[in-house]
């Protein structure tokens, strides 16, 4: 169907139904960066073992309480970089519904 005297050119050979199939490349820069990104997630996450480990220990001596409370600190950044990184939209989406929520009920 032509538009406004644009012209219907069909090439021989071509499929009859018109639909042609372009193959999706993947960017390799693209996959670098989200295997980056994993490999990221992933020390995140074993960091974040590590440091409740060594927190649990701290407060279990009782010697060094510090270290434990930086510990914690250290588990909670651990878990936005792990957020971060896997880009969970639909979790930090509703990371911002349970805030609008709370906010709400602080006000009533």
């Amino acid at each position: 169907m032509s538009r406004d005297g644009e012209e219907e050119s069909v090439e021989e050979g071509a499929p009859s139904s018109g639909i042609i199939r372009v193959r999706a490349r993947h960017d390799p820069f693209l996959v670098v960066c989200r295997c980056f990104s994993v490999i990221t997630a992933a020390v995140a996450l074993l960091c974040i073992a590590v440091n409740v480990m060594s927190a649990i220990r701290s407060f279990e001596n009782g010697s060094d309480i510090f270290d434990g409370i930086f510990r914690c600190y250290a588990v909670l950044i651990a878990c936005f970089v792990v957020l971060a990184e896997t880009e969970w939209a639909f979790i930090l989406k509703f990371w911002q519904v349970c805030f609008v929520d709370l906010r709400c009920e602080l006000l009533f």
